[in-house]
């Protein structure tokens, strides 16, 4: 088994809900790559960050009260530890991982920069909505669809903002229009909410 293939079966063995598996690593790792093309990455570092960054959300690494992020970063360190990971390039996919979130200033990294930008935007859009439906009450934030319309609009409104390059901003405009337009629909279908 190579390394790519250890990756995901750490990911598909982890217990991850399918908001958070594989399939959303993969969409990090290969969107990352798209968004910079016009860079020279470091391609091993850029798909461990992608297929690990949310280990510490996953049932078997997860521990309570403490930010997935954090624990992502200390999971992910002993993971490729193990695994005999370069000892040069371990830091850098470290500082991808614990800076991936929204809500955290990007890396120091290209790297970092383009995996959190490529998180960020597979939280919204279609891709983005159908993850937030499918842990409708499998997430102490998203008890409801009704929690679920709120995180898509606060979603919208906020995300696009967190998103620094060139290529990301196009995206975002993108992806929050297609969440509108969604959100637009859906409201004029259920009575505004009220049928949900």
């Amino acid at each position: 088994m190579n390394f790519q293939q250890e990756l995901i079966q750490i990911v598909n063995k982890s217990g991850a809900h399918p908001a958070w598996g594989v399939k959303h690593c993969f969409r990090v790792y290969h969107l990352a790559k798209e968004l910079s093309c016009h860079l020279t990455l470091d391609d091993e570092v850029l798909y461990t960050a992608a297929m690990l960054h949310d280990t510490g959300k996953y049932p078997i690494y997860a521990l309570k009260n403490i930010d997935h992020t954090l624990r992502s970063k200390g999971v992910t360190a002993n993971l490729l530890q193990q695994m005999m990971f370069s000892p040069i390039k371990l830091p850098i996919v470290l500082d991808a991982v614990e800076n991936h979130m929204y809500y955290s200033e990007p890396g120091r990294s290209d790297e970092a920069v383009y995996i959190r930008e490529s998180d960020i935007l597979d939280n919204f859009g279609n891709i983005g909505l159908m993850r937030l439906f499918s842990i409708v009450g499998q997430d102490e934030l998203i008890q409801t669809p009704e929690n679920a319309i709120d995180r898509a609009r606060l979603f919208a409104d906020a995300l696009p903002n967190k998103v620094s390059t060139r290529a990301g901003k196009r995206l975002a405009i993108k992806r929050r229009e297609e969440t509108l337009r969604f959100l637009a629909g859906l409201k004029r279908q259920t009575s505004e909410y009220a049928w949900l």
